[in-house]
């Protein structure tokens, strides 16, 4: 019997500051970091950069521990041979 190779993921990021964690499910394992969290931080409502406040916020994406520093980076990667992620999402605030 051969393995059947998954071409997609579901994908759960939680975020402290939401009542529900983002949830995607038939993700492509070739989908980016960078592209997952352009999609996350919309649906949080949340946005990177500079704040009104003079604050600059930044986000991250985490894989148990791991910071996902490699926007290039491909989810099936991190993933390994799972068909679930799941992913924390932490904001980091600097003082302008």
């Amino acid at each position: 019997m051969q393995a059947v190779e998954v071409k997609t993921l579901n994908v759960t990021v939680t975020y402290v500051a939401a009542k529900e964690p983002f949830k995607q499910k038939d993700v492509s394992r070739s989908e980016t970091v960078n592209t997952l969290k352009a999609e996350v931080l919309k649906a949080f409502g949340l946005v990177e950069g500079p704040g009104a406040d003079g604050k600059t916020f930044t986000y991250t994406l985490f894989h148990g521990k791991t910071p996902l520093e490699n926007p290039n980076q491909t989810l099936g990667d991190i993933a390994g041979d799972k068909h679930e992620l799941e992913l924390k999402l932490t904001q980091q605030v600097t003082q302008g």
